[in-house]
């Protein structure tokens, strides 16, 4: 009877033993399907959505990648290949002409060869979790490395746009003033030179007058003493 209570507990315990070994083979294997939330990706500020919203390879690969912020590495190597091609297509795109600059390009392209390395680690039969993951994170910051730089091209525009609104302002104002000016200077001297104009006038009239009648004068002792020496002549010759 003891003999069977023994081997009962032995059977029990090797049971439970199984069991354990069991759960954690079970915990290591499904660790390529455990969900995992990974760095955030830096967004497009909401003033500068009108300047992108026509570019769609961006619009579609922003999208896509949505998912990976929150997704197993199963998920991830799932989906490696879709990812890869619509970065292959943000690379070939017509970019708006602003961002067609060897900078971008390159953190474009950065984020192509980060895609088509996640595509090629699916073709790696033990592969481990954490290497996806990481990887993943690459993917994401190599996106968000795009964002920034869209941000910061605009932005730049942004400022010298209104650098150049205020100097062009700045000049209308000066020639306005200038304009002010010249015309506030010119009216009294023009009113001047009128008045002083009719003055001169005035004055040459009177002084004028004045000569005549002094010549008028003249003409008048003249007569007289003509008369005078006429009537002493002939008072002589009596």
């Amino acid at each position: 009877m003891k003999y069977i209570i023994y081997s009962i507990c032995a059977l029990f315990f090797l049971s439970c033993n199984d069991g354990k070994i069991n759960s954690k083979q079970a915990i290591k294997k499904p660790q390529l399907s455990q969900i995992k939330k990974h760095v955030k990706i830096s967004k497009i500020h909401a003033k500068y959505q009108t300047e992108i919203e026509e570019w769609q390879e961006y619009e579609n690969l922003s999208v896509f990648l949505n998912q990976f912020a929150t997704i197993s590495p199963n998920d991830a190597l799932n989906n490696s290949r879709e990812l890869n091609d619509l970065a292959k297509n943000l690379v070939d795109s017509l970019k708006p002409v602003i961002f067609e600059t060897p900078a971008f390009n390159a953190r474009v392209n950065l984020l192509y060869n980060q895609t088509l390395r996640l595509f090629d680690m699916s073709s790696i039969p033990a592969i481990k979790a954490n290497e996806v993951n990481n990887h993943i994170d690459k993917v994401l910051n190599a996106f968000s490395s795009i964002n920034s730089k869209i941000n910061t091209t605009l932005k730049q525009r942004e400022l010298e746009l209104s650098v150049e609104d205020i100097n062009y302002k700045k000049e209308i104002s000066k020639k306005k003033t200038s304009t002010e000016f010249d015309i506030k200077k010119f009216t009294p001297r023009s009113k001047k030179k009128i008045k002083s104009k009719g003055d001169l006038k005035r004055n040459f009239s009177k002084k004028s007058q004045k000569k005549m009648f002094f010549e008028k004068d003249l003409l008048k002792e003249k007569r007289k003493n003509n008369l005078k020496r006429k009537k002493d002549v002939t008072k002589k010759t009596n």
